[in-house]
C-alpha cells in the first residue's frame, strides 16, 4: 500500500505545528460542548490510544530525506545540496523540515529549514499529544533556510520567519509575485554554514498553487517517482471497500444520495477528530436534502495491510464522538488513486450519485455552519449541471 501522505509533511501537519494552518490546528471556538451534543476527541479522552496509553513517536524519523536534487514546482525552485551537507541529512546530523504560511489564506511564505540535531535530539521519543514536538523543534539549532516570500516582505519580517540574520536574494519567482532567498544564521557552526552556502539553487517555472493550498510537495525524487496528480482522478465508479466494522461499501452506495461528502482523515490528526461532531450535525441536517457523509480513515491501512491498532482507535473515536456516518478503510486502489499524495488533513471532496468526483476539494477543518454553506454550493452546481440535460430532454418532445 502506497503511503498516502508524504513522510516529511504528514507528522508536521498532523500536529499542526509546522504549517500554522487549519489542517490540525482548528480553533476551539467551534468545538464548545453543548448539552446533548456529541463531543470531540480531546473531551472524549482521545489523546490516548485504545490501550489507554499516550502514543509516542520519534521526530527525527519524520524529517525530509536526503536527495541529490529537490524540485518544488509550487515554489518555482529546485536545488542541489553539497555532497557533505546531504550526507549530514542522511546521517540525521541535520534535520530538514518545511514550513509555510496558513494554507487557507493567501501564500505569504514557504521555506525549507535546515537544523542541527544533537544525538539526544536524534534519538528523542516524545508523545504525540501535548507540546513535546513543539519543544523538540524549538530546541534545534537553525542553520539556514531556502524559500520564497511575498514581494516587498521586509528583511526584518524574513528574519523573524526564518530565524536567520543574513539573507541572500536568489531572484524573483517566474510569476513575479515572490522573492527567493537563501537565509543563514551567523551563529551556526561555520563549517555547516559554508556547506549550506554551496547549495546550487535555480529558479524554475512556478506552478499555480494547488487547491489544497500546500505548496511544499515535490515533483520528483531521486528515483524520478512522479508526484501523484489527484486532479486526474475523475470517479469512484469501481470502488469496493469496507468500513472499520467490516461492512461492505461500494460505488452503489453513492446512488442512494445526490451528493456524498468524503472526509479524509487519520486517527492521529487532532483537528480531524475534533471536526467530527460538526460533521455529525451536518449529516443529521443535510441527509433529508439528499446528502450523505462518509469518513475515510487513512491510517487503518499501512504498508503491511490492515493496521489493527488504528482500526480499534477508529472504532473508539466513532463511538465517543457519536458519529452517525461510516468510517471507511482505503481499498487496494486507494480509492482509484484519489487518496494518493494528500498533503494536509482533513481533506474533503464530493461524489455524485453516479460515482463521479465533483466540485472543489477542501483542505482543513470547518464548522458545521461553514460545511452547510459549502454543501449548498456544491448541490447547486450539480442541479445546474443537470438542468441543461433536462432542458434538452424536454425540447426533444
Amino acid at each position: 500500500m502506497k503511503k498516502i501522505v508524504s513522510r516529511g509533511a504528514c507528522l508536521l501537519l498532523a500536529l499542526g505545528l509546522s504549517l500554522n494552518a487549519v489542517g490540525c490546528q482548528k480553533s476551539n471556538e467551534n468545538n464548545k460542548i453543548k448539552e446533548g451534543q456529541s463531543i470531540s476527541s480531546e473531551e472524549a479522552g482521545m489523546s490516548i490510544n485504545a490501550n489507554g496509553k499516550n502514543e509516542t513517536f520519534k521526530p527525527s524519523d519524520y524529517t525530509l530525506e536526503a536527495k541529490k536534487e529537490y524540485v518544488y514546482e509550487y515554489l518555482g525552485l529546485k536545488f542541489k545540496l553539497s555532497d557533505k551537507f546531504r550526507n549530514y541529512i542522511a546521517d540525521k546530523k541535520i534535520a530538514m523540515l518545511d514550513n509555510q504560511s496558513p494554507i487557507d489564506k493567501e501564500l505569504k511564505y514557504a521555506i525549507l529549514t535546515f537544523e542541527k540535531m544533537t544525538e539526544e535530539q536524534k534519538n528523542a521519543v516524545i508523545e504525540k499529544m501535548g507540546d513535546g514536538y513543539k519543544n523538540w523543534k524549538n530546541e534545534l539549532e537553525r542553520i539556514g533556510t531556502i524559500g520564497i516570500f511575498e514581494k516587498n516582505t521586509s528583511k526584518e519580517k524574513i528574519s523573524k520567519i526564518t530565524k536567520c540574520d543574513t539573507h541572500t536574494k536568489i531572484g524573483v519567482s517566474s510569476d513575479g509575485k515572490y522573492d527567493c532567498y537563501l537565509s543563514t544564521n551567523s551563529g551556526a557552526e561555520s563549517n555547516l554554514l559554508d556547506e549550506l552556502k554551496r547549495t546550487e539553487i535555480q529558479i524554475i517555472d512556478k506552478k499555480e498553487r494547488p487547491k489544497n493550498g500546500f505548496v511544499l510537495s515535490e515533483k520528483t525524487d531521486l528515483e524520478n517517482t512522479e508526484a501523484f496528480n489527484k486532479e486526474s482522478v475523475k470517479d469512484l465508479r469501481k470502488l469496493s471497500t469496507k468500513d472499520i466494522n467490516g461492512k461492505d461499501f461500494t460505488s452503489k452506495d453513492f446512488k442512494k444520495y445526490d451528493l456524498t461528502m468524503v472526509n479524509v482523515f487519520a486517527t492521529w490528526c487532532t483537528a480531524c477528530v475534533k471536526e467530527i461532531p460538526d460533521l455529525v450535525e451536518v449529516q443529521n441536517e443535510m441527509k433529508s436534502k439528499g446528502v450523505n457523509i462518509v469518513g475515510v480513515v487513512t491510517d487503518t491501512v499501512d504498508d503491511n495491510g490492515k493496521n489493527k491498532e488504528a482500526i480499534e482507535k477508529s472504532k473508539l473515536i466513532h463511538e465517543k464522538t457519536k458519529a452517525s456516518y461510516p468510517f471507511l478503510m482505503p481499498d487496494k486502489t486507494n480509492f482509484n488513486g484519489r487518496l494518493n499524495g494528500i498533503q494536509a488533513m482533513p481533506e474533503t471532496f464530493f461524489v455524485d450519485s453516479n460515482g463521479n468526483i465533483v466540485g472543489d476539494t477542501y483542505s482543513g477543518a470547518k464548522s458545521a455552519k461553514e460545511w452547510k454553506q459549502v454543501i449548498e454550493k456544491e448541490l447547486k452546481k450539480i442541479k445546474n449541471n443537470k438542468s441543461p440535460q433536462l432542458g434538452a430532454f424536454i425540447h426533444s418532445f
